[in-house]
């Protein structure tokens, strides 16, 4: 991130969720959860299309479980997935 990029309004917490949410813009790993956070998706979602094998879960060298950003991407872009409210199939 440029430092020109940087717009402080003399809201510190603000600034450092910002600064946050870039850090993870460039990530090509994150957990579900912050996945879900950063492209407006429940992280209910995101798990229930892990646990339908829809996007596959995998173990980075920390530890925790992650997925790759780029197939998730891709999946949730095609559009394949079901509104929020049709989850457990009802209409």
């Amino acid at each position: 991130m440029a430092p020109e990029d940087i717009h402080f309004d003399g809201n510190a917490d603000e600034l450092k969720r910002q600064m946050e949410l870039d850090d993870l813009h460039d990530a090509q790993k994150l957990t579900p959860i912050e996945y879900g956070r950063l492209r407006g998706i429940s992280p209910q979602r995101v798990y229930y299309h892990l646990k339908n094998d829809h996007i596959p879960l995998e173990r980075c060298l920390c530890g925790k479980k992650v997925i790759d950003v780029k197939r998730a991407d891709e999946y949730f872009q095609v559009g394949e997935f079901l509104p929020d409210n049709n989850i457990e199939g009802n209409s």
